[in-house]
């Protein structure tokens, strides 16, 4: 399950975001974890639905994120980032990071020096560069000393350090700078947080309709009006499309965060069905079918023969896998056959 950690500046509505996805996924109280909360969201998906509706299986079974609202983010000084206690552990071990944005004004909830989105998402970037700055310098340090008196195992792990310190120190996000996989294997142990992939969701005026703005870099950036959307998760649920539809929504929030969030970490969907259960697994676009047989179970991934293949959308308009089979629209896919969006998947495996 991936996990991704909530960040915003104080009254920047984080945590209303993570009510949202919350109350959206309809998802009981989230779990207190010292300052932060932790829920896990099922991932709403119509696919899931239809397939559900065709096989009426014992168990149908969706996708699930697990979100980390964390600590209100603060201006943090590079002696406090390298001294004081380290206030974005709770997110250092998630897959990805998304930030709240305040892009609304509000005379019940002021904000010093007005409501300026750039400015804000500049300085939450700014804190999680010196948040990184701050480890960065302490392992080299330790290289350093190390190397002075002849340990000389650590050499490509100091030059890597040092050009990560230039790259920080240059106000870069280490996410979307070129790194090998050897050089990624080195850093994954740090947990830095500029190079998970971030997502910034600028949080709108209840009557905005306006696209997110432009994010630099290496972000990806997403518009919400989390008031307005709070309100609507918190009527009955057979209420809040028609409120949605008077108010010219298209979609709802949990949604719009929950697919901003797959394209930010890179997933795919794809299910396995049939009357026992219909299920969503999730997989790194670009990843094989071996790849997604070990995440059914490992069992699969080490027997690996083949995979059937058919597109949950054929096997709506064919009526099944039975149907499918006699028109010939099922496929044999080896080891290396590169998973799509939507595929639904027969694994055949040596037991």
């Amino acid at each position: 399950m991936k996990r991704v950690g909530i960040l915003g500046l104080a009254q920047s509505g984080k945590t209303t975001v993570f009510e949202i996805l919350m109350q959206g996924a309809g998802t009981s109280a989230p779990s207190p974890a010292g300052r932060e909360q932790v829920g896990v969201v099922r991932v709403p998906d119509p696919r899931v639905d239809r397939l559900s509706a065709l096989y009426q299986p014992k168990k149908t079974t969706y996708a699930q994120i697990q979100f980390v609202d964390s600590a209100a983010a603060g201006q943090v000084s590079a002696r406090a980032a390298a001294k004081g206690p380290d206030l974005f552990s709770s997110v250092r071990n998630c897959d990805a990071l998304l930030l709240v944005v305040r892009d609304f004004a509000s005379p019940a909830v002021p904000i010093n020096g007005g409501v300026d989105a750039a400015r804000d998402l500049k300085g939450l970037e700014a804190e999680l560069i010196l948040s990184d700055l701050a480890i960065v310098e302490g392992r080299l340090e330790k290289v350093a000393k190390e190397l002075r008196i002849g340990k000389k195992q650590n050499e490509r792990e100091h030059a890597l350090l040092e050009r990560c310190k230039t790259m920080l120190e240059g106000e870069a996000l280490l996410e979307g700078q070129t790194f090998d996989a050897e050089e990624r294997r080195l850093l994954r142990g740090f947990q830095l947080l500029t190079l998970k992939p971030i997502l910034a969701v600028y949080n709108q005026d209840d009557d905005a309709t306006r696209p997110a703005p432009a994010a630099s870099g290496p972000v990806q950036a997403v518009a919400l009006r989390a008031h307005l959307e709070r309100e609507i998760v918190g009527l009955a649920e057979d209420e809040r499309a028609a409120f949605r539809s008077e108010l010219g929504m298209t979609d709802d929030g949990l949604s719009i965060l929950i697919r901003a969030c797959y394209r930010v970490l890179g997933l795919i969907s794809f299910f396995t069905v049939g009357p026992d259960e219909v299920r969503a697994w999730t997989v790194r676009q670009g990843e094989t079918a071996v790849d997604a047989a070990g995440e059914i179970h490992s069992d699969l991934a080490k027997g690996f023969i083949r995979a059937e293949v058919v597109s949950w959308q054929t096997l709506l308009d064919l009526g099944g896998h039975a149907k499918a089979r006699d028109k010939g629209a099922l496929r044999l896919e080896g080891r290396e056959y590169k998973v799509v969006d939507g595929d639904c998947l027969e694994i055949r495996f040596n037991k």
